[in-house]
């Protein structure tokens, strides 16, 4: 569905910039909407009851990427069979050197089954199914809807649609990029955009002749990302934009994948440092974390000497919109540099599945030295370009969300100087200050401290630069979220649970499969068992990985799920995850659904 609804790219590109401004002539009814938020004077809403047409809201209710149950086209379905097979038998012929005749017993046999099979469902009677997004009322429904509002995902739950007014989407993303007056002075150190005069096919000459140069490719698109903003529903007393550049098919794409694999190698590598570090010094400066695994990690530690005394956790505002090029450039020359020295090899080699550390790269293989990799790093900084409308901007501070490499760049600017900030300290003998880190975890821009002592709030101007707020949380230093955990510091003993933002929306979370549509049913029941592993890891307490699993089967029963199975995958999942489901005794033996409503 998510082509009909979503074409953000499409409202984006009929934008002429000229015909906008603050006291624009563009109107809109937002202010005699029941669904009219207050704060922002239009329509920004997840309420999916501002759409009048039954059928229609029903539809986007089940999420942008639902599939209508289609009726079976059997002629074309043995068509395209036959197809498949014929490339699979041409290609199995080319890899194994041999004649295709030599597959053609297989291919008939193959295709006798199938056709036996086909015979056997023509005779079934199944239910004739109408579309209902090709019904010709639900299509002038939708376009009537489209000429005022905007669909788009809502960030921390991509399958629900919120509903924004089209002005004020527009005016959004002009003041975001600085085009008006009013909101350049909105940013004191300037605006995070700048327009560009040079056209955009000059432009997409100069970085594809760039990428061949560097990479020795030929598959380089020719476009530019465009920029969108999804509405930050979870933030309280309003909802603000996330902004985002859609780098899926884009001229900077081969070289920031190419500089994804490089940066995930280096980071790999900083993490032997870091572990040599601790071994000689008995402090880890490396806070990376990429999943909450960890945390449990960090906890058992506390848990075994039933020492954990506080809990804090803190947020970066606007890393990735924050982050001075310069010192990006300076702190990433730092990390890299480092990381060849630390490997003792002069090459990375870049292959389709990852990269490695090499001296000697073969002839036909990417390769890049220390040098040539900060080069390509930086030009990509000074080159990343959006779209919007006629106009094209050039991002002169941050790293624009959406890029492939962005996570890697940000983590790795925050951990150049998390580690020289813990090095000094160890120079310096501040062993004190050390012990009060040594229990650190950071997951891109969201930190969490075990047993500091909030010591964090004194000294992190001196470890993070100036241009980085860094914000701690609002609670009582025994109690946080972090991730999707609830951490609970009680009698020195940490305990957590499944903590999850969409819990506090004011409308109903999409974010599981509707078995109306066209799904594998195997599949679908195997995302349960898939969120029960998820429950039993996150939490310790038996009741609140049953109260979780209740709400959850409740769901799935309202989404056409079928109690007999999901019984079924629940005792599946305990026999099969026995030392995961131990903790909780012989009550885990017991089914959460039967005393569901």
């Amino acid at each position: 569905m998510a082509q009909r609804f979503l074409i953000l790219n499409k409202i984006v590109d009929d934008v002429i910039t000229k015909d906008w401004d603050i006291n624009t002539s563009f109107s809109c009814d937002c202010s005699s909407s029941e669904f009219c938020d207050p704060h922002h004077g239009h329509v920004v809403t997840g309420n999916l009851k501002i759409i009048k047409d039954r059928k229609l809201r029903s539809l986007l209710c089940k999420g942008p990427t639902f599939r209508e149950a289609k009726n079976a086209n059997w002629d074309k379905y043995l068509e395209n069979v036959k197809s498949s097979l014929d490339a699979c038998v041409q290609q199995w012929a080319l890899s194994k050197k041999v004649d295709v005749e030599m597959f053609q017993g297989w291919k008939t046999n193959v295709m006798s089954d199938v056709n036996s099979k086909v015979a056997e469902l023509r005779c079934k009677r199944f239910k004739r199914r109408r579309s209902v997004l090709n019904s010709p009322k639900i299509k002038r429904a939708l376009e009537k809807l489209q000429e005022d509002f905007v669909f788009v995902p809502t960030d921390k739950a991509s399958n629900n649609i919120a509903v924004v007014c089209k002005k004020f989407y527009i005016q959004k993303s002009l003041e975001e990029l600085g085009i008006f007056d009013e909101s350049k002075s909105v940013k004191k150190d300037g605006s995070t955009y700048v327009a560009v005069d040079k056209s955009r096919q000059e432009i997409i000459k100069n970085h594809i002749k760039y990428t061949k140069s560097n990479l020795n490719t030929d598959d380089i698109p020719e476009s530019f990302p465009f920029l969108y903003w999804i509405p930050k529903m979870h933030k309280k007393p309003f909802s603000k934009q996330r902004f985002i550049a859609a780098s899926f098919f884009c001229t900077t794409k081969p070289l920031s994948a190419v500089l994804t694999k490089c940066l995930k190698l280096v980071e790999k590598q900083h993490k032997i440092i870091c572990h040599r570090f601790f071994r000689d010094y008995g402090i880890n400066p490396m806070w990376i974390l990429h999943n909450s695994t960890s945390v449990h990690d960090l906890a058992a530690n506390f848990n075994r000497k039933k020492n954990a005394r506080n809990v804090r956790t803190y947020d970066f505002s606007t890393l990735y919109t924050s982050i001075p090029h310069d010192l990006l450039k300076r702190q990433l020359a730092w990390v890299i540099k480092k990381a060849f020295k630390s490997s003792g090899k002069t090459f990375i080699s870049v292959y389709k599945s990852g990269a490695s550390w090499t001296n000697s790269p073969k002839k036909n293989t990417l390769a890049l030295d220390c040098k040539k990799f900060i080069r390509v790093l930086n030009w990509l900084i000074d080159n990343i370009y959006v779209t919007f409308g006629d106009q094209c901007f050039r991002q002169v501070i941050g790293i624009p969300m959406g890029t492939d490499c962005a996570p890697f760049l940000a983590n790795l600017f925050l951990f150049s100087y998390e580690f020289k900030w813990i090095d000094k300290q160890r120079k310096e003998k501040n062993h004190k200050v050390l012990q009060l880190f040594r229990s650190c975890g950071r997951y891109i821009d969201d930190l969490c401290l075990i047993n500091n002592n909030d010591l964090m709030k004194e000294v992190m101007a001196d470890i993070y630069p100036k241009e980085l707020e860094l914000v701690p949380d609002d609670t009582d230093g025994l109690s946080c979220p972090f991730l999707d955990l609830n951490i609970i510091i009680k009698d020195h003993i940490i305990s957590t649970s499944i903590y999850d933002k969409r819990d506090a929306f004011d409308f109903p979370i999409v974010n599981f499969p509707t078995l109306t549509g066209n799904i594998p049913l195997k599949s679908a029941y195997g995302v349960f068992v898939g969120e029960l592993v998820r429950y039993a890891r996150a939490c310790t307490y038996y009741d609140d990985f049953s109260a979780r699993t209740k709400s959850l089967i409740n769901k799935l029963m309202k989404q056409a799920f079928t109690f007999r199975k999901l019984k079924a995958s629940y005792f599946k999942f305990v026999t099969s995850h026995f030392l995961l489901v131990q903790k909780y005794g012989s009550r885990i033996l017991s089914f959460p659904g039967d005393e569901c409503d």
